[in-house]
């Protein structure tokens, strides 16, 4: 016959603070009130002691609003590991050569061919490692500059789909194409204050909406042909590590620029000193380079693919051009989308029909995982209890439980876990 020994069992605390802890060690208050709270019981349903001894049997479990309880098998201390892991940030793969923010230059050949190549990796939408290469390149001019070569990639690589920079949509981009420049700029403000007082960036549009301009600031530098500098984070820094654009149009009468590439961040209304320029003859000395960064992908519960994109840069032709600095994806750990597909799973795919064969009972089957939350997570390894063998045949069953807790929300309850299972702060786990 067939034996399970290796079930997954997922507990997902509830999305908010309330009356209702996430996690207790008192079934009483566990089982008896809102819907998810999770907690922990002996081999008599009872509730247990502050924290679990050697040799005690117990099992968790997790109430419904319905009024249901779904608990775990009955595990042994004993025979049980508790790893608690700590929230890793989510980052995105990026690669820059040339100048990259800080040091570094693109050599400038007259009369050469640049050539780049970027093929991807990730596996978002053909389900497997096989190659996506796209090629670009550039013949220089008798009178080559960095910025000249990099102005040109970038506006014509953000004309691929994949390299638009687009954040949403059927035609959202795999990467974003920051175009990098040295030197320093001269912020809006100080130009003509109050004479631009907000540029509204939208993500995949060239046209600025500002709040005015004024033909002073307009001959003072928001001029055809300069560059502009945006603080993404809103800052007023002029951060050299910021992308730039070139204004190919400023409009004084209807108060708007355009760029000469679509807008690679996210949309976003930036005062006058978040704004800086780099003149066009300024540029023409200053060291250049470009940045991809990927973005994340859609993502679907149960689809089963990464929403990372990864991808290698090749550079030919450039000479002594500072060379390629790589930084990879980091998966991270607690990633709401990583716990809402193990707790997706580990409910029998939310009872959906194509994966039972079965009608589905997906409207019976509670489901709390927030995609856009940050999770600690605690995992459990352990034997299985008496009976040993799950469903029939020999060797020892195993079972793994995924305990996870919002982060920023259930502080207090994670202690409780630590306490409970005698993990502590420094493992990871819902650190308070």
């Amino acid at each position: 016959m067939f034996k399970t020994d290796n079930s997954l069992h997922v507990f997902v605390g509830p999305n908010s603070a309330s009356a209702n802890a996430a996690f207790q060690n008192d079934v009483t208050a566990g089982a008896a009130t809102g819907s998810g709270s999770i907690f922990v019981v002996n081999e008599v349903g009872a509730a247990h002691s502050n924290a679990i001894a050697t040799g005690e049997l117990f099992k968790i479990g997790q109430k419904h609003a319905d009024g249901s309880v779904n608990y775990s098998p009955l595990l042994k201390f004993d025979d049980c590991s508790f790893v608690g892991k700590a929230t890793v940030a989510r980052t995105e793969q990026s690669s820059v050569f040339g100048f990259n923010g800080a040091s570094g230059s693109v050599q400038a050949i007259n009369s050469n061919r640049y050539t780049l190549r970027v093929a991807f990796k990730n596996n978002v939408d053909m389900y497997s490692e096989q190659s996506d290469l796209h090629f670009f390149e550039y013949v220089s001019d008798a009178s080559a500059t960095q910025i000249e070569i990099i102005d040109y990639l970038a506006q014509v690589m953000s004309k691929n789909e994949k390299f638009s920079g687009k954040l949403l949509g059927k035609k959202r981009g795999s990467v974003r194409v920051n175009r990098l420049l040295g030197g320093a700029g001269t912020d809006c403000a100080s130009i003509d204050s109050g004479n631009l007082a907000t540029a509204a960036v939208v993500n995949g549009s060239t046209h600025v909406a500002c709040g005015s301009i004024s033909s002073a600031i307009i001959s003072g530098g928001v001029a055809v042909g300069n560059y502009i500098r945006f603080d993404e984070a809103a800052g007023s820094t002029d951060d050299q590590a910021e992308p730039v654009y070139k204004i190919v149009e400023a409009n004084a009468t209807d108060n708007y620029i355009v760029l000469d590439q679509p807008y690679q961040g996210a949309t976003a209304s930036l005062e006058d000193d978040d704004c800086f320029i780099i003149t066009a003859a300024d540029a023409a000395s200053d060291a250049a380079g470009i940045q991809i960064v990927g973005l994340e992908q859609e993502w679907k519960l149960g689809r089963l693919t990464d929403t990372q994109v990864t991808f290698e840069v090749t550079l030919d032709g450039w000479g002594s051009t500072t060379a390629v600095a790589d930084t990879a994806a980091v998966k991270g750990s607690g990633h709401g989308k990583e716990v809402a597909e193990l707790e997706w799973f580990g409910k029998g795919s939310q009872g959906a029909a194509y994966r039972t064969g079965i009608i589905s009972n997906e409207t019976d089957i509670t489901l709390y995982a927030s995609k856009d939350a940050v999770y600690d997570v605690m995992e459990i390894d352990a034997t299985i209890a008496d009976p040993k063998y799950a469903v029939a045949g020999s060797g020892v069953g195993r079972c793994q439980i995924v305990l996870a807790l919002i982060s920023t929300v259930n502080a207090t309850d994670g202690a409780q876990a630590n306490t409970t299972f005698g993990t502590v702060e420094a493992s990871g786990f819902n650190e308070s």
